[in-house]
């Protein structure tokens, strides 16, 4: 072997040791690598079977909520009190179905959400009661009352309660506000104290009348007799005569009191209401000497409808006679009285009248309206015209009125009044009543 032979089998040896070094640590570094991802494949295995189980949670978690949610909703959604919940800013952030519908809102299902509560609410004065109130100030209200306006323009009363909204540290992130229409309940509040003070007065009314009349009689017989001895003495005759005329015009107001204090029965019979209203027109001209032909009282759309109503034919027609008589002296010389009767659809009568007088579900309404052209009724007074013994007429007795709110309401109906300063009162009457004519008008 030469010398150059030795050198060369050196160096291969040389590169064999350092490939077997190299292999070596080779191969501890793929079995370390593979002990690491043995370790790595187990840990995902735990985690993934960790992570499934919290996602299983989850979702279970969110059925849950869903479920929560889908029954809560359902609850506001089947209330008959309308609720509506608002934020730290008083923007509104829902609204339930009888919420919209107690305001005469629309149902769109996101067009209300994130506006101010006090647009939708719209109180007829400023009021503190409100979510918005109870969100900045954080104090709560229950069962309180407040007049809003609707957006069709009606003025109701509500019920309201408010409450606040809490996260989990205590802090207000909202308020809720929760009411309900009871407009008609006080309404029915009014008439049940006007129909008990109207008792009492008519029992007072009667007792004083019966002791009033007695003493009348005389000095009206007293006074006849002076008249008939007085002679050629006119001056005095005169005094005499105006004495039984004052007498006279004392018993007439007596004669109201009683027929005012009176329990009046009432016989009814079915009517057709336009020919009545028209029987009752040309009686009012006789009885009171008016000339048709002057077209104080116009009735052009009394004879436009095709209903029939249930009368005390004399009584109501007394309670017309007070309307119409109220109307023409309240116009003075150039009075006219517009006089119309119209059928109510079954369907509106129930919705705005059915709570008021318990209408079955086959009955419709009548309404009649008696309107002036006079110089109106003052706000504040509106409330008192149907109270006894009220009247600005200089020799009224202020019972016209309140006996026709006793006969209406004596007919199952109802009577209400709308005036204008300065441009004439409407009276409007409303009766059950049925489709359909039955003539049986004679007067």
């Amino acid at each position: 072997m030469t010398e150059e032979d030795g050198i060369g089998t050196v160096e291969k040896s040389d590169e064999v040791g350092q490939f077997t070094e190299t292999y070596s640590s080779f191969n501890k570094i793929i079995n370390s690598l593979q002990r690491q991802y043995l370790s790595l494949k187990d840990t995902y295995t735990e985690q993934s079977e960790q992570l499934q189980s919290v996602n299983k949670s989850l979702q279970s978690m969110v059925g849950e909520n869903r479920a929560v949610t889908e029954f809560l909703n359902s609850i506001l959604n089947s209330l008959s009190s309308g609720v509506i919940a608002v934020n730290r800013s008083g923007l509104i952030t829902h609204i339930n179905p009888a919420a919209k519908n107690i305001l005469g809102l629309s149902d769109g299902r996101r067009q209300y959400y994130g506006l101010p509560c006090e647009e939708i609410i719209k109180p007829v004065k400023q009021s503190e009661y409100s979510a918005a109130k109870t969100v900045k100030s954080g104090q709560t209200f229950d069962n309180v009352e407040k007049k809003i306006e609707t957006f069709q323009g009606n003025i109701l009363t509500l019920s309201v309660s408010t409450s606040v909204l809490q996260n989990d540290s205590g802090e207000i992130v909202g308020a809720v506000e929760l009411f309900y229409d009871i407009s008609k309940l006080k309404k029915m509040e009014e008439q049940l104290t006007q129909m008990k003070t109207l008792a009492s007065l008519g029992e007072m009314a009667a007792s004083i009348a019966h002791e009033i009349r007695n003493p009348l009689v005389g000095i009206s017989g007293f006074a006849s007799l002076l008249a008939r001895d007085l002679g050629d003495n006119d001056q005095l005759k005169d005094m005499a005569k105006k004495i039984v005329s004052g007498v006279n015009s004392i018993n007439k107001t007596i004669q109201t009191l009683l027929e005012f204090a009176r329990h009046q029965k009432v016989h009814k019979a079915t009517v057709d209401l336009s020919a009545y209203l028209g029987i009752v027109l040309e009686n009012f001209y006789t009885e009171y000497g008016l000339d048709e032909s002057e077209n104080r009282i116009s009735s052009e759309h009394a004879s436009q409808i095709n209903v029939s109503v249930d009368l005390d034919r004399q009584l109501f027609r007394q309670a017309l006679y007070n309307l119409i008589k109220n109307g023409l002296d309240a116009g003075g010389e150039k009075a006219h009285l517009n006089i119309r009767c119209y059928e109510v659809p079954v369907s509106h009568a129930q919705k705005k009248y059915g709570s008021i007088l318990e209408l079955s579900g086959t009955e419709t309404l009548a309404k009649i309206e008696v309107e002036d052209n006079g110089p109106g009724i003052p706000p504040r007074d509106i409330n008192k015209i149907f109270s006894p013994f009220y009247s600005k007429k200089e020799n009224g007795t202020g019972l016209g009125l309140a006996i026709a709110w006793k006969i209406v309401k004596a007919h199952g109906g109802d009577i209400s009044v709308k005036s204008t300063v300065g441009k004439g009162t409407k009276f409007t009457i409303v009766l059950p009543a049925r489709s359909g004519k039955q003539m049986e008008n004679k007067i």
